[in-house]
């Protein structure tokens, strides 16, 4: 099941820094951070995570702190200098 692999990506992003470095470049993005956890061998679906993400399981600065900035951040993408 999808959502097995959805709760151990977040707690491997709670973990490990360099996962929480390397996500921040799609955390604007949830289609992309999707793919990208996929090609981590994390499987499971955008509407997966973003049901996940509103249930309460875990709270906004819990997932600002694992992702390193919230969803939508008003922040340039990596490498603009900006």
């Amino acid at each position: 099941m999808s959502v097995g692999d959805l709760e151990r990506f977040v707690s491997a992003l709670r973990l490990d820094p360099d996962l929480q470095r390397d996500f921040a470049a799609y955390r604007r993005d949830l289609d992309a951070a999707v793919q990208w956890a996929a090609a981590k061998g994390f499987h499971f679906t955008r509407e997966e995570a973003a049901q996940w993400a509103s249930s309460g399981e875990l709270a906004d600065d819990e997932l600002e702190d694992a992702a390193g900035g919230a969803w939508g951040d008003p922040l340039p993408p990596p490498g603009t200098g900006g």
